[in-house]
């Protein structure tokens, strides 16, 4: 496999990462309050861990439920 097809298909996934990246940092922005942790340390995460950072977000804290 050449470097230009692993690129190309690598392409795809970051695309993935970063619209999800993009996604969960305006909910969490949004948020006014958190369920597990701070807004900070989830930015943190989010930022930090790529797709576990993202996928433990939308798993944790997911929906768009304010109302605590």
């Amino acid at each position: 496999m050449t470097t230009q097809t692993m690129i190309l298909l690598l392409i795809p996934l970051l695309l993935i990462q970063l619209i999800l990246m993009i996604i969960n940092l305006i909910n969490v922005i949004k948020k006014e309050k958190t369920k597990y942790l701070n807004k900070a340390v989830w930015i943190i995460f989010i930022l930090l861990l790529g797709y576990i950072g993202n996928i433990g977000y939308l798993i944790l804290e997911g929906g768009n439920d304010d109302s605590d």
